[in-house]
């Protein structure tokens, strides 16, 4: 016969040793938010010290250049005369912006015409193309209308007067009729 043998000794039943279990896992995820939690706020502490760091030492910095420029103004260093304004005023003044210009004929440029040179010699601006003419079509009337859109462009236009064509020439080729012409623009 088999019997069942009880131990009348034990102090904690098996209820309250998964209690305790669940405790104790409950106390291990306490101590782990807790260590992340003090470690995320040190670690912020550590990058606010840094950034105050880098923006005490700006400050320096801007109260440096403002000193120096303070002592440079009273010692009379800095001196700019009338007639250096005026001058830099006359360079600003005639200054011209070749990429607006540049990025203005482009866009007016047909499709069927290609800008071979582009030259800027004694405050005029010549510029050669050659243009595919279709059948039908004049060879002066290509020229004008190119002429057209260069004197309506507000962009290109706004520094330079009297655009006229400087000489025309017409070459046969196989298919096509290519026409290779120069305007000439002066400065204003």
């Amino acid at each position: 016969m088999d019997l069942i043998k009880i131990n009348l000794n034990q102090t904690v039943s098996k209820a309250q040793k998964d209690f305790i279990d669940q405790e104790k896992k409950r106390w291990y995820l306490f101590t782990f938010v807790c260590v992340v939690f003090v470690s995320t706020f040190i670690w912020l502490f550590l990058i606010n010290s840094r950034m105050q760091y880098v923006i005490d030492e700006r400050n320096k910095t801007i109260e440096n250049i403002l000193s120096d420029t303070a002592k440079l103004k009273s010692s009379g260093q800095i001196n700019l005369s009338k007639k250096d304004i005026d001058n830099l005023f006359k360079v600003e003044s005639k200054r011209i912006f070749w990429t607006e210009k540049l990025i203005a004929l482009s866009k007016i440029t047909p499709d069927d015409m290609a800008i071979t040179k582009i030259e800027f010699k004694n405050k005029k601006l010549y510029i050669s193309a050659i243009s595919n003419i279709g059948s039908g079509v004049k060879e002066f009337t290509v020229v004008e209308n190119f002429m057209k859109k260069i004197d309506l462009n507000n962009e290109f236009n706004k520094d330079f007067k009297d655009i006229k064509f400087d000489f025309l020439d017409k070459e046969k080729t196989k298919n096509d009729e290519l026409l290779t012409f120069k305007v000439e623009a002066k400065l204003r």
